[in-house]
């Protein structure tokens, strides 16, 4: 006959002697049970580790569902970032604007590189 040691959860130890004498151990105790009563404690484990398995499975999903959202997202913030970059590019490159005065486009237009460059012009072009 084959001799098996299952550690279970709840630190139990299952164990089933090559003389088909089974006993389960926590910590340092030891106590004999019948076959029936082996029998239903490793089916209770089964349905619990099953029921692990099923919860991960579902949260695994939720978690592929998020992190597909957060990469639509992504895609979707970076193409209103180029969006932004082409129009500060484009502001920033302005020369003249009939309605503006030269001052106020120089002005909004160094703010523009300085935003390109990642600085903020604190006080200007308000």
């Amino acid at each position: 006959m084959n001799e098996y040691k299952i550690s279970l959860s709840h630190d139990l130890v299952f164990h089933k002697r090559s003389n088909g004498v089974c006993t389960v151990t926590q910590g340092t105790d030891i106590l004999p049970i019948e076959l029936e009563t082996a029998v239903n404690l490793l089916a209770e484990e089964i349905i619990e580790q099953q029921d692990k398995i099923d919860e991960n499975k579902r949260q695994q999903e939720v978690t592929v569902h998020q992190f597909r959202q957060a990469q639509e997202e992504i895609q979707r913030l970076t193409k209103e970032n180029d969006r932004f970059r082409k129009a500060f590019h484009l502001f920033a490159n302005m020369k003249t604007v009939r309605t503006a005065p030269e001052l106020v486009i120089q002005s909004y237009s160094q703010y523009a590189k300085e935003l390109l460059e990642g600085r903020g012009m604190e006080g200007n072009a308000k």
